[in-house]
Formats: C-alpha cells, sequence, structure tokens
C-alpha cells in the first residue's frame, strides 16, 4: 500500500511539479523569446513560399483551402511574434500575463499542421508537416506536464480521427503513431523539467551571489577589510609578486576571559593601526577572531625588508591595555607570483603552516 502511495505521489509530482514563481517567469520569458524567433524564421519561410507559388503559378494556389491556409499561418505567425517582441521589450507586466497565448499559438499552428498533412494525406504525399510543427513546439516551448499531456496527445487524437473519417486511417500504422505520440510527450514533460532545474540552479546562484554582495566585507574593530572582501580581490594579486605574511595572537581567548573582551578589541584594533601604519593599508585583511593576512604587492625586497623591521619593532612593544603584559605574536611568511586562486590559497596556507611552525 505504501508503494503504491509512493508512486502515485511520484506521478503527481512528475505531472504537476512545484515551480517557485520566480521560476515561472523564467520559464514564461523563456516561451516568449522562443516564440519570437520560431514565429518570426515561419513566417519568413512562409512568406517566401508563397512568393515562389505566385511566381512560378504553382497549381497550389488556385486552391483556395490552401492559400487560405498558408495565409493563416502566416497571419498568426506575425501576430505571434509582435506580441512576443512587444512583450519582451515594451510591456510593463510580467511574463505570466502572456503565459496563454503559447498555448493559443500551439493549438493555431497545429491547426495549420493538420490540415497540410491532412491535404498530403489525401494527395498520397508524405505528410511530415504535422510531425513537424509538433517536434519544434516540444523542443523549443515549454509547457506544464499537464497541459502537454492535454495538448500533444488531444493533437494526435484528433488528427488521427480526422484520418480515420476521411478512409479509416489506413495508411496509419496505429501502433506506431501511438509510440510517436507517447515520445513526443515525453520530450515535452522531460525537457519541461529540465529546463525548470536549470532555471532553479540559476536563481539559486543569483539568491547566492545577491546575498553575498550584502554581507559586509569591512571589519569595524580593526578597521581592515575581512576574509570575505579577500574573495573580491583575488584578481588583483594575479600575476604580480607579493610577500603573504599570516599573524596570530597568542592567548587571545584567555586575555579576553582574564582582562576583559573590551581590552581584546583594544588589542585587535591596535594591531590593525600598526598593520596599516607599517605594512599596508589596503592589502590587510582580519582572516579570524584573533588571525590577521597582510599581503605585501610587488615590493622591492629592500623597501619590503624595511616595512617588515618597522612593523615587528612596533608589534614588539604592543601590551595588554593598561598592564605592562606584552602581546604576544607568531607570523609566517611566504612569497611568490600566483597566477590564479589557487596559487594565491596556496601561499597563504603556506605561510600559515610556516606560523604554526613557529608557534
Amino acid at each position: 500500500m505504501a508503494t503504491f502511495s509512493k508512486l502515485k505521489n511520484t506521478i503527481r509530482e512528475s505531472f504537476n511539479p512545484y515551480i517557485h514563481p520566480t521560476i515561472k517567469e523564467g520559464i514564461y520569458r523563456h516561451n516568449l523569446v522562443a516564440l519570437r524567433i520560431i514565429t518570426l524564421l515561419s513566417a519568413i519561410f512562409d512568406s517566401l513560399v508563397l512568393i515562389v507559388w505566385i511566381i512560378t503559378s504553382n497549381p497550389l494556389v488556385q486552391e483556395k483551402a490552401v492559400l487560405d491556409n498558408m495565409v493563416y499561418a502566416i497571419i498568426t505567425c506575425g501576430i505571434t511574434f509582435l506580441i512576443s517582441d512587444f512583450a519582451l521589450r515594451k510591456s510593463n507586466k510580467p511574463y505570466s500575463f502572456y503565459r496563454f497565448m503559447t498555448i493559443a499559438y500551439y493549438l493555431m499552428i497545429l491547426s495549420f499542421g493538420m490540415f497540410t498533412s491532412y491535404y498530403h494525406y489525401a494527395h498520397n504525399s508524405q505528410m511530415i508537416v504535422f510531425f513537424t510543427i509538433t517536434f519544434c513546439l516540444v523542443n523549443f516551448v515549454l509547457l506544464p506536464p499537464y497541459i502537454s499531456t492535454v495538448l500533444v496527445l488531444g493533437s494526435y487524437l484528433v488528427f488521427y480521427l480526422i484520418l480515420f473519417a476521411y478512409d479509416g486511417a489506413s495508411r496509419i500504422h496505429l501502433i506506431n503513431y501511438v509510440m510517436l505520440a507517447f515520445i513526443t510527450l515525453i520530450g515535452s514533460i522531460h525537457k519541461y523539467h529540465m529546463q525548470g532545474a536549470e532555471l532553479e540552479r540559476i536563481h539559486r546562484i543569483e539568491t547566492m551571489n545577491e546575498m553575498l554582495q550584502n554581507v559586509p566585507i569591512h571589519d569595524n574593530i580593526t578597521d581592515l577589510k575581512n576574509r570575505y572582501a579577500l574573495r573580491d580581490d583575488f584578481n588583483s594579486y594575479h600575476n604580480h609578486h607579493i610577500i603573504v605574511i599570516m599573524l596570530d595572537i597568542n592567548d587571545f581567548d584567555k586575555i579576553n576571559e582574564e582582562y576583559g573582551t573590551e581590552a581584546g578589541d583594544q588589542i585587535l584594533s591596535n594591531i590593525g593601526s600598526l598593520i596599516k601604519k607599517h605594512l599596508t593599508d589596503s592589502h590587510s585583511y582580519r582572516y579570524g577572531s584573533d588571525s590577521f593576512l597582510i599581503i605585501l604587492q610587488d615590493l622591492e625586497v629592500d623597501i619590503a625588508m624595511q616595512r617588515l623591521s618597522g612593523w615587528e619593532k612596533a608589534m614588539a612593544v604592543l601590551s595588554i591595555p593598561d598592564t605592562d603584559k606584552p602581546v604576544h605574536c607568531i607570523s609566517g611568511y611566504s612569497h611568490g607570483t600566483p597566477r590564479d586562486e589557487e596559487d594565491l590559497r596556496l601561499l597563504i596556507e603556506a605561510a600559515d603552516r610556516k606560523r604554526k611552525d613557529f608557534s
């Protein structure tokens, strides 16, 4: 019983999956873009065919039903193109406002395909127009599974009944015809699920990017950048020679416990000031609660050594506020010319390992 219930839920989810409203808007936009392309190309192609018929005095021009059907297709495609183009470029309404246009075009152009293929069938020609139109719509237009089930199977059923009324559909192999209908339907459902999953993935990435953009990249206590800012600065270090310094405060948790967090914050602030004064103002980061990352970029060796010497002297006299107890820090260094983010990470890891070796 549980297996049957699970199967029922799976089928229901396949035919009526939950789609986030934002993703639905993406699907509706996808359909408008697809319709704009399909209808423009179809209108041009059908117009050229009609012109060629007229120039060459093709007998089909004399058949009113055929001529009317061709004009009907051109007008249908032209109107649909204008509406979809307006919806994409000038309309201030949501794309969902135009969602029924996709179904309307689907039905109207299928009627053109049915009539054309019926005409070919009646004249012992290959009736590929109906099937071509169906496959094109399935591949370019996204419809919810329950709607595509009705439209695809319904169109195949109606077309078969038309042929059956004509001559009992004597030249149609029913099994192959049914298989083709279900393969078309499966393709439509599969494409809808795949495109929905892709749009959902894009939506998640965009949401995460927005969240990351709103994450603070500045540390208020030290007046330095934080490690989130490092992600944005990665590219600025590529193909530049850099010296990477990792700094860590010894027993910082004990200092907070014994002297209070205000004293700890003051120590962090003092270290930030010394880093900015002696090393760099723009390439320094509070990397963790009591660790710092400093990057010296494109400096001559003698200048870099002067800065490091002045910084180490200033750090050596750093003490806990309102006491004469020194603050002990351990640092590690590495240098190189990173070609990409991975190289920079390796340099940071190397500096961190040396810092740990000294601790």
